[in-house]
């Protein structure tokens, strides 16, 4: 199967993970294809720093034109396809990026919906797209136990998807990446 990928660059308010997935979603819906693995990427090159999103498809959509367009409308952005050499800068990093394996944050990829609470890294590696689990400071044995509180987001680098993780309480481990960063004082 060649992969599908397309790309653009999504408006300020499709920030947050799960709106970007849910405009995402809901402009594929009824097309015949789904986006299986969702990066973003920002693009520093320009005075104001813009993000951008590669999505790998399923399949061609049975409409491609329209499909297109429908994304295009839910991000904001112009679509740009593999192998596209206009467009919007930030798309078509984000393009380039994760198509080859290089750069990019995953926020959707195969296995992830399999994965909630503890699961050692053998098993994050055996039943996910991700390649590697790292620690911050040294290596994760197979047999390490990760506490994903249900939110992953691995990284490319280097042509393979790699989930940081980092010592947490208890002698197991947890992404380095945290679903809300900022809770204090009450979550207030």
């Amino acid at each position: 199967m060649t992969a599908r990928w397309w790309a653009g660059v999504p408006g300020p308010d499709l920030a947050p993970d799960a709106h970007l997935l849910a405009a995402v979603d809901s402009a594929l819906a009824g097309s015949g294809a789904a986006a299986e693995l969702v990066c973003t990427t920002v693009d520093r090159s320009a005075a104001e720093p813009r993000t951008g999103v590669a999505l790998r498809l399923t399949a061609e959509p049975a409409d491609a034109a329209a499909t297109r367009a429908a994304l295009a409308g839910a991000l904001g952005s112009p679509v740009v396809t593999a192998g596209s050499d206009e467009g919007p800068a930030p798309a078509l990093l984000a393009l380039s990026q994760a198509s080859s394996g290089l750069a990019g944050r995953c926020v959707r990829f195969p296995g992830q919906d399999g994965v909630q609470g503890r699961v050692t890294a053998a098993e994050l590696v055996a039943g996910t797209a991700i390649d590697e689990v790292a620690a911050l400071g040294g290596p994760v044995a197979g047999d390490a136990v990760i506490e994903t509180g249900g939110f992953l987001r691995p990284t490319w680098e280097g042509g393979r998807l790699r989930l940081v993780v980092e010592q947490a309480a208890g002698g197991v481990f947890q992404p380095f990446e945290v679903e809300f960063p900022h809770l204090c004082c009450g979550g207030h």
